[in-house]
């Protein structure tokens, strides 16, 4: 996708209502896009029309949020056509077809255990075979639980928190985030992919930390995606791949994983700013002090060793200004 036409308040930290809707509606109509040239590679691929499929993809209701289902149903395409697997590329497209049209859209906020649906399988290997500096290995496992009524409650509070606190950060969260997949595990404690935009994946809290824990990574793993959906238009750094120090993890990180945590950063403090105010009962304090070392710490490494692109400087001064 191109950035042209687009403004520069489009690239800032500050969530904002407007945005966050229109960028939504945009990425939708270039996921219809590459659908649309995906499944017409495939047919020709595998000799039959897939007009069925394809007539849906065309009718795609813009204005509702898009499953995570079918951003990793193109994925999954995508993958096996690169790799040449075409039993990949038969099974996907059957997956795809047997979704039902409920199931291409996600008006809510589901919760729910990793490996609950099959379109999370190829998504599950791939985390659980990173490697990570540093990390003895990361596992990843389902819950095994069949009440998770005790997260949900925490998860309804987390976003009617924010909401009285942060109304454009909260119409973030519901614009972007169709479903929270919990897990337990080490080694990672949150991610968000492309692969499925609209997931997000949280390493299921204790219950008694579940608020604190929900109220922060709502928001972080929100911004990760409004960020990774900016970075759809442009790539907003010419030096993304360069190593230097990280804000969060103790191992140096490639510059766009930098850009993406002094992003998230800004919104977390801005966020536990306004908690810690309002309800100081949250004992949210060291939080936010931990937030705004981390977030000046990223910023002067984005400061020294950023090569920004033009609306990467846009956004870059926007932090700067935070």
């Amino acid at each position: 996708m191109s950035a042209a036409g687009l403004g520069d308040h489009w690239f800032t930290w500050e969530p904002s209502a407007s945005v966050a809707a229109a960028l939504a509606k945009i990425w939708r109509r270039f996921w219809q896009t590459q659908s649309t040239m995906a499944l017409a590679a495939a047919a020709e691929g595998v000799g039959r029309d897939l007009l069925g499929l394809l007539k849906r993809v065309e009718q795609l209701d813009l204005e509702r949020r898009l499953s995570p289902r079918m951003v990793a149903r193109l994925a999954a395409l995508m993958d096996a056509m690169t790799h040449e697997d075409g039993y990949g590329v038969y099974d996907t497209l059957q997956a795809w077809i047997h979704d039902k049209p409920e199931q291409w859209y996600s008006d809510g906020c589901l919760l729910e255990s990793v490996a609950t649906q099959d379109w999370e399988a190829p998504l599950l290997r791939e985390i659980r075979n990173t490697q990570v500096a540093g990390v003895a290995g990361l596992e990843v496992f389902p819950l095994l639980e069949e009440d998770l009524s005790p997260y949900q409650e925490a998860l309804i509070q987390a976003l009617d928190l924010i909401r009285q606190v942060d109304e454009e950060m909260h119409a973030e969260i519901q614009t972007h985030v169709g479903i929270v997949k919990l897990f337990d595990g080490r080694g990672i404690e949150g991610l968000s992919t492309p692969k499925a935009f609209g997931a997000i994946w949280l390493k299921a809290p204790g219950h008694e930390n579940a608020l604190a824990w929900f109220l922060e990574h709502l928001v972080h793993e929100c911004s990760h995606l409004h960020l990774n959906a900016l970075m759809a238009f442009d790539p907003l750094l010419q030096n993304p791949n360069e190593i230097n120090r990280s804000p969060i993890r103790p191992d140096p990180r490639p510059m766009f994983q930098v850009l993406h945590a002094t992003f998230v950063l800004s919104r977390n403090k801005r966020v536990h700013a306004r908690l810690h105010a309002q309800f100081p009962e949250l004992n949210l304090g060291d939080a936010l002090q931990e937030f705004n070392t981390q977030f000046e710490a990223g910023l002067a490494v984005l400061k020294e060793f950023m090569k920004p692109t033009r609306y990467g400087q846009t956004l870059l001064d926007s932090l700067s200004s935070n």
